[in-house]
Parts: structure tokens; C-alpha cells; sequence
């Protein structure tokens, strides 16, 4: 590879295999490949694809489950030159139609599994099987280096995430290959990711947190281990036997991790070689931080805040977390955070504001929604000639220059003429024993405007009466949650698995005379 293909996937690619060779790359317990093979299989599948017309800047779905023929399939896409537009494997007809008709979708990849709902959402859209264009390394019929012309560049659009807001359809996030490459080269460093790691996948290779895994295993030459998450007692079998050493997580799935219905007994078995637990995607409890500690009693926990526009902004080093627990921690390498007001000034040491990202990995805006990018994506007089992110998430910043969430501007709720952050009811709430998860929410209430209503799920019987009085005396008055309301489970946003504010809110209006029930 020439110099100018120095920030992109299919340099990083060709670079991990002259660097690291036969050493494994992927497995997916199952199939094994080196970085070698890994390199060869996405060539040769990369060349098939063009034999179908693919070609530089078209957009590819890659929908299918787990396996280390989706990360050859990825890889093949980006080395064509064409984008890569995830769909998540358990999205419904009307989602795939939204997904596959604002992306201008030329062809996508599937497996048996999703071909029917695939064909059935989108009769039109010509669909490619895995197992006919994923190929063999070592097949005779596997082409050279040259067959794919791998014309891209660092700012070429490498792919589009769609990222499940809390209102409207998804947006498209554009990221470059340099955005992926920065991604992986900044999270190894500051979690220090290397050769002989071998990182436990257990999410989702359809969105960028979970795909930076593959990234910093390029990146490093760790090995990417795969794992599909359904019963806890499997996946620490796994993480046991594959003697992982990082474990990225989200709090959605630290929950199912230890949910007590699921796991009947305490994780056993060798989880000493676990060095490093990261999380993102959401506030992690204090619950949450117990058991991990006691799972993994070597590991050092990492808290990170990040937003798919930019991928990662804050991270919280392990020795800080006992002292700042609810902190998202400071600014990661080659970012600076800013904290500022509704007129664009910098806000003083504990006074919110709103999380302003520049720097590293900042995406090229919205697909195809220019007036939607323009909100986001800005500039600032002090940085002419640079775009920044505005996340739209309030913060606050101690003296020691810790960024706190406060909550997002669109989730604030007005109650009795207060704004009320839903995360301060929910850091309270998460710590009574027994709730493993919480959202709160605001419902109309035309004499106060909104009232406050919490859902939780439980780890342990509640008592209700007892949560209300926990509430009332560690809330102020007006932040007390006048519903509180018991699920079984909490829905979880499209790509990313993060808790649904919108569809909470959604299934307490649709069922008004049964939230409160028994809970006054």
C-alpha cells in the first residue's frame, strides 16, 4: 500500500498481516483465521464483490449474525471500496425499509437466517449469501492484491451508521476509514490494548462501538474473540476458556450478565486474565460496578461517554472510580471537551452546559439530511475553519476539570416549574437494593406540566412503599417520582442497545390508567 492510503481500513489491514502474520486475528469458536488469512479471505470476497458491480462510494447492508464471516464480509465491503451500512440482525420490516431506501442501499450481505426477512422488507434490493461470496483463504481460485483497486482514502465515507434517536426515524452517521482508523489508534492507547490481549466481543458488530474491536485488533495485533450473549452462564464459559483479557460492555449488557433469573449461581471459573473491562453506551450503577468488581477482581474498569458522531469523548480511569462514580470522566487523547451555554461561552466549574466534542473521530455529518447536520456539526469563532460537535447532552465540570452528565436538553422534564434532569432521579434510584435499571420519564399533567415516572427493573424483590420512601428522603420534593412503575425489561434502542427513553415514555401513555397501580 502506498502512502496515501495510510488512514484506512484496508492499510490497516495489510499492515496487520506483514506485522503479525500467522498469530490468530478472529474466531469465532468455530472458525479461526491469522491476520494472514484474514487479509486473503477479505481480498478474495472483496473481488467477488466487484464481479457484482460493486464499486467506490456504493453502499453495501452487512446483516447476519455473529461470526467471523461478517468480519470477513466488513472488511470485503471496505477493501472494495464501497460503504458499509450495518443492519442489525433483529431490526423489523419497516426499520430494514427506512435503512435500505435514505442510504440509496445498492446490494446487501446476509446469511440464511435473515435472507427471507431481508427479501420480504425489500423485494427489489438484490441480496448476496455469505456462504456464496465469503472466500476460503487459500482457495485456488483466490485472486492477487491487484484484482480490487482499493482507490480509497482516509476521508473517503467508510460507512454509515444509523443511530436510534429519541424521536423521528434514525439518522445516518457518516464516518471516514480515517474516523475508524483514529478510533482504534486512540482507544488502544488510553486503555492499552495490545499484542498478546485477547478481547471478548460480546456486542454488536453493527454499530461503532462494537466494531471498534475489530479495529483495535488490527490496530494491535490482540485477537478478537466472538461471542453471541443469550444465557450468562455461556458467556463466562467463554470468557473462561478463551482466557479473555478485555471486555467491552455496555450496561445493558452487564445487566443480562448477572441477571439473577438467568444466572443461578455465581460466574466460576478462570476470570483472572481479565485485565480490562470497558464500558459506553450509558450511565453504569453502582450495582452494576459490584458485580463487576467481584466477577473480574483483576480487572480495571473503564467508564466511557461517547456519541456515534464522534465515537468516544470522555473516558474515567480506574483509579478514579471509587472517588467519582458518577463522573464520565475527561477528555480522551486528541479531544478536547467544551462546556458551554445557549450563547456558545464556556460555563464556569458546576454550572451545566452543554458537551461540545472537537477533535478526534468527528463524523462527516448526516446522510443526505444537510439542515439535520448543520444542528450538530458547527463552527466556533475560536476555531475558524473547523467543525465541532454539539451533543446535546447538558453537563457539569468540577474543579478538577470531571464532566458529569446531567441529561440530555430533549430529556429534561418541567415539573411544577423546575427542570428536572431524568439522571439525577435515576442515580438516586439505582441505588436502592434490588433495581437493576431505571429510566425516568415525564408524563403530561396539565395542572404541573409533567409528572416524574420511574420504571425499573428489579434484581431483588421492592417493596414500593419502601422505594417511596427512600426517593422522598434522598430527592428534593419536586424531583420525586409521583409513578413508579416495574418492568420485566426495558427496550433498548435499534443499533445500539441503549435504553429507549422515546418507547418508555411511548408504552406509559398508551397504558395511563396502569402505571401507578398499587405504586401511590
Amino acid at each position: 500500500m502506498t502512502s496515501r492510503h495510510l488512514f484506512t481500513i484496508h492499510a490497516l489491514l495489510h499492515d496487520a498481516a506483514r506485522s503479525f502474520g500467522g498469530d490468530v486475528a478472529v474466531s469465532d469458536g468455530k472458525r479461526t483465521l491469522s491476520f494472514t488469512e484474514l487479509r486473503d479471505a477479505a481480498l478474495a470476497t472483496a473481488a467477488v464483490l466487484a464481479g457484482h458491480g460493486v464499486g467506490r462510494g456504493d453502499r453495501v447492508g452487512v446483516c447476519m449474525a455473529k461470526s467471523v464471516d461478517q468480519v470477513v464480509a466488513i472488511l470485503a465491503v471496505l477493501i472494495a471500496d464501497a460503504v458499509i451500512v450495518p443492519i442489525l440482525p433483529t431490526l423489523k420490516g419497516d426499520n430494514i425499509r427506512h435503512i435500505v431506501g435514505d442510504s440509496g442501499m445498492r446490494t446487501a450481505i446476509t446469511d440464511h437466517v435473515r435472507a427471507d426477512e431481508l427479501r420480504t422488507s425489500v423485494p427489489a434490493l438484490p441480496l448476496l449469501l455469505a456462504r456464496d461470496i465469503c472466500v476460503d483463504p487459500g482457495d485456488p481460485a483466490e485472486p492477487a492484491d491487484g484484482a480490487v483497486p482499493q482507490r480509497a482514502i482516509g476521508d473517503d465515507l467508510a460507512g454509515i451508521i444509523y443511530s436510534s434517536g429519541s424521536t423521528g426515524r434514525p439518522k445516518g452517521i457518516m464516518v471516514t476509514h480515517r474516523n475508524l482508523c483514529d478510533g482504534a489508534r486512540i482507544t488502544a492507547r488510553y486503555l492499552g490494548t495490545r499484542r498478546d490481549d485477547r478481547i471478548g466481543s460480546v456486542l454488536s458488530l453493527n454499530f461503532d462501538y462494537g466494531l471498534n474491536q475489530l479495529w483495535q485488533a488490527l490496530h494491535t495485533g490482540a485477537q478478537l474473540h466472538l461471542h453471541e450473549l443469550v444465557f450468562p452462564a455461556d458467556l463466562f464459559r467463554f470468557l473462561a476458556a478463551e482466557r479473555i483479557t478485555v471486555l467491552p460492555v455496555m450496561p445493558v449488557i452487564v445487566t443480562r450478565m448477572f441477571d439473577p433469573r438467568l444466572l443461578r449461581e455465581r460466574p466460576a471459573g478462570a476470570l483472572s486474565a481479565i485485565r480490562c473491562v470497558s464500558s459506553s453506551g450509558g450511565a453504569v450503577s453502582h450495582r452494576m460496578i459490584e458485580n463487576l468488581t467481584r466477577a473480574f477482581p483483576a480487572a480495571g474498569i473503564f467508564l466511557m461517554y461517547g456519541l456515534t458522531e464522534a465515537f468516544r469523548s470522555t473516558c474515567l480511569e480506574p483509579d478514579q472510580l471509587a472517588r467519582r462514580p458518577t463522573s464520565i470522566g475527561r477528555a480522551i487523547p486528541d479531544v478536547e471537551i467544551l462546556v458551554l451555554d445557549e450563547q456558545g461561552r464556556e460555563v464556569g466549574p458546576n454550572e451545566p452546559g452543554e458537551l461540545v466534542h472537537r477533535g478526534g473521530c468527528i463524523a462527516k455529518g448526516y446522510w443526505g439530511a444537510p439542515e439535520e447536520t448543520a444542528k450538530r456539526f458547527r463552527t466556533l469563532p475560536a476555531y475558524p475553519g473547523e467543525t465541532v460537535v454539539f451533543s446535546g447532552d447538558m453537563v457539569t465540570r468540577d474543579e478538577e476539570g470531571y464532566l458529569y452528565f446531567v441529561g440530555r436538553r430533549d430529556a429534561m422534564i418541567k415539573t411544577s416549574g423546575f427542570r428536572v434532569s431524568p439522571t439525577e432521579v435515576e442515580d438516586v434510584a439505582a441505588r436502592f437494593p434490588g433495581i437493576d435499571a431505571c429510566v425516568a420519564v415525564g408524563v403530561p399533567n396539565v395542572d404541573i406540566g409533567e409528572d416524574i415516572a420511574l420504571v425499573y427493573t428489579l434484581g431483588a424483590p421492592v417493596d414500593a412503599a419502601e422505594l417511596r420512601r427512600f426517593l422522598s428522603s434522598e430527592l428534593p420534593t419536586h424531583m420525586v417520582p409521583h409513578h413508579l412503575v416495574p418492568r420485566s425489561s426495558l427496550p433498548a434502542t435499534g443499533n445500539q442497545g441503549k435504553i429507549d427513553r422515546q418507547r418508555v415514555r411511548d408504552s406509559l401513555l398508551g397504558a395511563a390508567s396502569a402505571t401507578d397501580d398499587g405504586h401511590r
